[in-house]
């Protein structure tokens, strides 16, 4: 068994678990349970988590939701979709990404889009389950 490092980094497989680090099929199954209503507890975790990833302030949940009852909800797919970027540029995945999470919300398919994107912080986390 290896030795256990003394510095633990965001990614380290024997520091704890990073609260950022959710359950995607939870989140799924009470999205689905509660009409959509647990995606405000899911959107305010994503923002969480990557203003801790890209250390800055840059996505306010308080912003975010005055913005898509102004706008009737459109705002919510330019915010996805800087989101996805962000995520990809991080993470270090393709550029596709952003537009197939575009593409998935104007199918209605929203959730699935956050599931993607909580997929990949918990693989920025060390986490690869589901």
């Amino acid at each position: 068994m290896p030795e256990r490092p003394t510095q633990l980094s965001p990614r380290d497989p024997y520091g704890p678990k990073s609260p950022h680090v959710r359950s995607i099929i939870l989140d799924l199954v009470f999205t689905l349970l509660t009409c959509g209503l647990w995606n405000l507890r899911v959107q305010y975790a994503q923002m969480q988590a990557l203003n801790e990833i890209l250390k800055e302030n840059k996505y306010r949940f308080g912003k975010w939701l005055l913005f898509c009852v102004i706008t009737c909800g459109l705002y919510h797919f330019y915010h996805e979709y800087l989101k996805s970027v962000d995520i990809a540029r991080v993470i270090k995945k393709t550029h596709e990404e952003p537009v197939i999470e575009i593409v998935l919300m104007v199918m209605g398919l929203a959730f699935v889009a956050d599931a993607i994107q909580q997929s990949s912080i918990n693989a920025y986390y060390g986490d690869h389950q589901v």
